[in-house]
């Protein structure tokens, strides 16, 4: 017979058979249940083979330590291996090897004896023999008193929240236990320093007091390097004692190493200055159980403020991104002062205080998400969820359950329940774009939302009600799709209560420079550069192309020819996409005089140095400088066109 002896907690075992297969885990379907959140649900499997018994590692989190060492691979188990599972160790024993009477294993193998004054034992590892025995009064007084011990810890650690506060009371904890005790400290190791410095002590002898920021690294690092509590029962007769701490007269000592699964924190101490007193192997037993709760406690602080960091800088970012968004979103960001774009803001001011739903058309990449964020931002809603849905990017199956969220089992796949893009958006604003593209029998239930604003889940029947205003937006001439049956006329005026008309690029033109601009500024901060300008005779060029894409096609230009441009100069004809070269040119009017290509081009070069010259009062360096061309080719030019 091969079993498993729990020895966590000094002074309480537990012994558990194994059988041929054996799984070890947190939930309640294994075969040893060990209740801590760093055990996974299904941790570690030991199975009976020729060789022996084998300890597999189920993909773990905290993974599984034989001896001390973390197993990558099936190990086979020796006879009195140590195992180590989250906070618990558990003692290997194979009866069938050995004598059933009694059994040998290392139940004091975490802890060690340096020196004893009055009987003293080699030092090293000392074996105990357990046997199964009835708990005799004393052992039973002193199993409660343990319990209480950690009952008081456990009170403490739900009560407070400070680490440093809830180390300085399981100190006193410590204190009652040892009445001997003169001096307690917690020392930790720097991240990426091998060097300890104390973080928590407290000292109830006067004499130890004064020596707060003393420590013996040596005793500390042995602990911590051999992963054993150490008992020092007289520093005085000791040579392997640092000096220090012998002048500082501790008489008895008891460090315990601070150990977690995936790294050893630091050390627990406790010295002692009594000559009648000498800590004693039961008092280091105890001690070794109280680190063990000590760095789970620290372990878990740490892992909680690093997530309480997390949150309050994400909460940062966030505030930070919302304060941002408003901003850009603002009136003061969109850019033109033609008169077709002033009329359309002066509309959005108007309406967006309004709680009705408000129709957006207009041409691909006029600004028409642009214009909802200034809506919804400058609204009484502002504070609240401001959420963005392409109609057209969904497909007509996952429509539904992307806006209206739906309940777990409602569909294959559907494993959880999933609230919808209304509820996500409940107080604030839902931004519909593509609106066209939906599908008919989805824009029935869209309908309901804006007459009821009420929804049920895709397979509920809960009735949840929300608070929403709707932003629809639409490249598409929707009175047509109504004609041919797709797209509903109620919903057309449901959504249409305030129709907004964003004028494509090409009847504002008045607006490119302005637009160029804005994002000559924005690209050169993106990339780290410092361009100063397009030349006048790219700027014509770029104001006289039609922009098919809008908007959104004259920033990506401006972006790619920024990205492309050289630091510290200016943007020439030379580098714009040839189709802005080439439409332009057939359609400058200005300069057109002939259907001659060769004719209009000559003619706006003559005039564009003509604007260069009387600009700069006849200085031709300057002129062939605003020019993007040398002083030389100026010189040639004016020579070849007989410019006066």
């Amino acid at each position: 017979m091969a079993e498993l002896i729990d020895i966590t907690i000094p002074g309480q075992k537990k012994n558990y058979s194994l059988k041929d297969i054996t799984i070890i885990g947190r939930a309640s379907t294994t075969d040893i249940q060990l209740d801590d959140l760093m055990v996974s649900r299904h941790h570690a499997k030991i199975s009976k083979s020729d060789e022996g018994y084998i300890i597999e590692d189920l993909s773990s989190r905290n993974g599984v330590f034989l001896n001390n060492e973390r197993i990558i691979t099936s190990q086979v188990i020796p006879d009195s291996g140590q195992i180590c599972i989250g906070p618990y160790t558990l003692i290997f024993r194979n009866t069938e090897s050995i004598h059933s009477d009694c059994t040998a294993y290392p139940s004091s193998g975490y802890t060690q004896i340096i020196m004893a004054s009055k009987d003293p034992v080699s030092s090293g590892t000392i074996g105990e023999k357990i046997c199964h025995e009835t708990a005799g009064k004393e052992e039973f007084e002193k199993l409660q008193k343990s319990l209480k011990i950690f009952q008081n810890i456990t009170k403490a650690i739900d009560n407070i929240f400070d680490i440093d506060v809830l180390l300085k009371e399981i100190i006193q904890i410590i204190f009652s236990v040892f009445p001997h005790a003169g001096r307690c400290f917690v020392a930790l190791q720097d991240p990426g320093e091998a060097k300890l410095t104390i973080r928590t002590i407290q000292s109830r002898d006067p004499t130890l007091a004064a020596e707060e920021n003393l420590l013996s690294q040596t005793i500390a690092h042995r602990a911590i390097g051999e992963r054993k509590s150490l008992l020092i029962m007289d520093t005085q007769m000791d040579s392997r004692v640092s000096v220090s701490i012998k002048m500082i007269g501790a008489n008895s000592i008891l460090c315990a190493p601070l150990i977690c699964p995936q790294k050893t924190l630091g050390i627990l101490q406790i010295e002692s200055k009594s000559k009648s007193y000498e800590f004693s192997k039961a008092d280091l037993d105890l001690f070794t159980g109280i680190a063990s709760q000590v760095a789970l406690l620290i372990y878990n602080a740490e892992l909680l403020d690093v997530l309480k960091k997390a949150k309050e800088r994400a909460e940062f970012e966030n505030k930070n991104l919302k304060k941002q968004q408003k901003v850009y979103s603002s009136f003061d960001d969109i850019v033109g002062k033609s008169l077709k774009i002033t009329e359309t803001l002066e509309l959005v001011k108007k309406v967006s205080n309004s709680p009705y739903s408000i129709l957006i058309t207009g041409e691909s990449g006029t600004g028409k998400e642009v214009i909802a964020k200034s809506i919804h931002y400058n609204s009484s809603r502002s504070g609240q969820p401001f959420v963005v849905l392409n109609c057209a990017a969904i497909p007509r199956d996952l429509i539904e359950s992307e806006l209206f969220g739906f309940e777990k089992g409602a569909f294959t796949g559907a494993m959880e329940t999933k609230q919808g893009l209304f509820e996500v958006a409940d107080k604030g604003t839902i931004f519909l774009d593509e609106i066209g593209e939906m599908h008919v029998h989805t824009q029935a239930k869209l309908l309901r939302v804006l007459q009821e604003k009420e929804l049920q889940r895709v397979g509920g029947t809960k009735i949840i009600k929300i608070d929403v205003r709707i932003l629809a937006a639409t490249n598409k001439d929707l009175k047509s799709a109504m004609s041919s049956g797709g797209f509903r006329e109620d919903l057309f005026y449901r959504l249409n209560v305030v129709p907004i008309h964003i004028p494509p690029l090409r009847e504002r033109k008045e607006d490119i420079p302005l637009l160029i601009a804005h994002f000559l500024q924005l690209s050169c901060a993106d990339v780290g550069k410092h361009v100063k300008g397009f030349t006048p005779e790219a700027l014509v060029f770029l104001s006289n192309y039609t922009w098919p894409g809008n908007v959104r096609e004259l920033r990506n230009v401006v972006e790619r020819i920024v990205t492309l441009a050289p630091d510290d100069g200016m943007i020439g004809v030379e580098m714009l996409p040839q189709e802005v070269c080439n439409r332009s040119a057939v359609e400058v009017q200005k300069y057109k005089s002939t259907g001659i290509l060769y004719e209009a081009q000559r003619q706006l070069e003559i005039e564009m140095i003509m604007d260069a010259l009387k600009s700069t009062e006849g200085n031709k360096s300057k002129a062939a400088e605003l020019l993007g061309i040398s002083r030389k080719v100026l010189y040639e030019k004016i020579e070849a066109h007989k410019i006066l």
